[in-house]
């Protein structure tokens, strides 16, 4: 299964950054048997006119380090297991031969919206005076002048404008090319803002109308499996230095958002829908840190990681692991929307992986758990090694590797990313106490989880109880090829399981 994710405004690139993070450590859909799914891909698209802002730039670098690494150790594979197992795809790829018209990238070019102010895209001043009077009635004088490379400033009365020029676009076109039965859609945005409260219902209509267009593929289109996240307000804005800016306010993101849930409600979700099959709810009652105002045009909107956005990154997970009878009739047609909402086992301040649902918690915990282990080794242990035990063993890991690009990348941009990823939301309200952000101390790492106590005093964890594991697991283990990277990341993933079953106290 191809999973064609549109991730819409600002919100949708954050969540999708820890979409990545949960892949790099290895979670993935299950299916019906309760097993991670085999055959499945992610193929992501950005939507968003403002190409400057910080968590856009973010998530596509960290897009691009997952992809260099896990086609080091995976190859072009769909089916892997472990670290990076998931493939992850740009359209430009899938798309093949057609891939002149579109750029290479994980965003979807907007040209035709992002070079102009919002009067001059709908040719405002062309207009005779009563449509200008008119124009002048439905949209204020702010957002005229907006320019739409910032985004469309949490209006989306302009982005439900801008934003239907998708559907002539040459990546919607790739999009319907590629796309087939058996793939599904799924959409991330927020309600209370601009780019993505507009884009979510834009795209749907678009697709669910493929038979009135030109687009291959029209039927797969009109009958595909199609999902949302739509975010509730989280967040909140201070505004204390810019008190006279009323574009973006905290206290119209109720307002915004009950008048889009209405329209959602009459037009996308509502009872006997069907456009789209199954949408997440997701929001906080206790707003996040108050995050600095800006509009688009200060700061370029360089926002701390989440805990909502984790948890809504699972969304995309539970609608691909979603039975075929759960989202399509005998006929094959969409069925009515469903509708899901998230809860945790306490609701506290203090985010740590008992706080989560008991499904979440085996889901994500295990995994998270090697990957920051992971991290730690490479920082104390890993050098140590190199030149005896395992690092020995065919394919030998030399020193060499440590200069190679692949480590290079994982180890300053993709683990830089992720932890930094994790101190924003240990800094943000409600704080993410997974792990003891900062301490090299494994045995001390997981937040308010202690090893296991023998008759002689707590087990150890340290780099050589892994080099102890990892020596052990490789001789038995065979490698058919000379990938170090692909060893290194299956020997290390395969310990530390081992590792966190034997010696951490209630933590599996």
């Amino acid at each position: 299964m191809r999973l064609f994710i549109f991730a819409i405004g600002g919100t949708g690139s954050r969540v999708l950054k820890s979409l990545v993070m949960l892949s790099a450590a290895g979670v993935k859909p299950l299916n019906e048997n309760g097993e991670p799914m085999t055959d499945f891909e992610i193929v992501p698209v950005i939507i968003d006119p403002h190409k400057s802002c910080a968590d856009l730039k973010r998530t596509e670098t960290l897009l691009n380090a997952y992809c260099q690494l896990r086609r080091q150790i995976h190859g072009d594979k769909v089916n892997a297991e472990g670290f990076f197992a998931t493939k992850i795809e740009k359209l430009h790829d899938l798309a093949g031969a057609s891939t002149r018209t579109i750029d290479d990238s994980f965003v979807m070019n907007l040209n035709a919206v992002e070079h102009h102010k919002f009067r001059d895209f709908i040719g405002y001043d062309t207009m005779n005076q009563p449509n200008q009077a008119l124009t002048s009635l439905l949209f204020a004088d702010y957002q005229l002048e907006n320019k739409m490379s910032i985004g469309f400033v949490g209006s989306p009365n302009i982005g439900s404008v801008a934003l239907n020029e998708i559907k002539d676009s040459e990546e919607f076109k790739a999009f319907a090319n590629v796309f087939t039965a058996g793939d599904r859609i799924f959409f991330i945005s927020s309600i209370f803002g601009g780019t993505g409260a507009a884009g979510f219902p834009i795209m749907v209509k678009n697709i669910r109308q493929a038979q009135n267009s030109q687009l291959n593929n029209k039927e797969v289109l009109r009958r595909a499996p199609i999902g949302g996240l739509t975010m509730l307000p989280y967040f909140a804005i201070d505004k204390s230095h810019d008190a006279g800016d009323q574009r973006i306010n905290t206290a119209d993101f109720i307002i915004k958002t009950q008048s889009a849930l209405e329209y959602y409600d009459n037009t996308l979700t509502g009872s006997g829908e069907s456009s789209v099959n199954a949408i997440f709810y997701l929001g906080d009652k206790h707003l996040s840190r108050p995050y600095e105002y800006d509009p688009g045009d200060k700061r370029d909107q360089k926002d701390p990681a989440n805990f909502i956005e984790l948890i809504g990154a699972l969304a995309p997970i539970k609608f691909a692991s979603m039975a075929e009878s759960e989202l399509s009739d005998f006929n094959g047609l969409p069925l009515p929307t469903k509708a899901f909402e998230y809860g945790m086992d306490k609701d506290t301040a203090e985010v740590d992986f008992f706080a989560l649902g008991k499904h979440t918690r085996a889901l994500i915990a295990n995994n998270f758990t090697r990957l920051h282990l992971f991290m730690l080794y490479l920082q104390t242990g890993f050098e140590s090694c190199l030149g005896q035990g395992y690092t020995e063993d065919r394919p030998r890991i030399t020193r060499a590797f440590l200069s190679s690009q692949f480590y290079r990348t994982l180890t300053t941009v993709f683990f830089n990313s992720y932890a930094e990823w994790l101190t924003e939301m240990l800094q943000n309200q409600r704080s993410v106490h997974f792990f003891n952000v900062g301490s090299k101390d494994m045995a001390n790492v997981i937040f308010n989880v202690k090893t296991r106590k023998t008759f002689f005093g707590s087990k150890s964890v340290n780099s050589d109880t892994f080099k102890a594991e990892l020596n052990r697991i490789s001789r038995t283990t065979q490698f058919t090829d000379d990938n170090v990277a692909h060893k290194l990341m299956k020997l290390f993933y395969e310990a530390s399981g081992k590792i966190i079953h034997d010696r951490y106290e209630g933590f599996e």
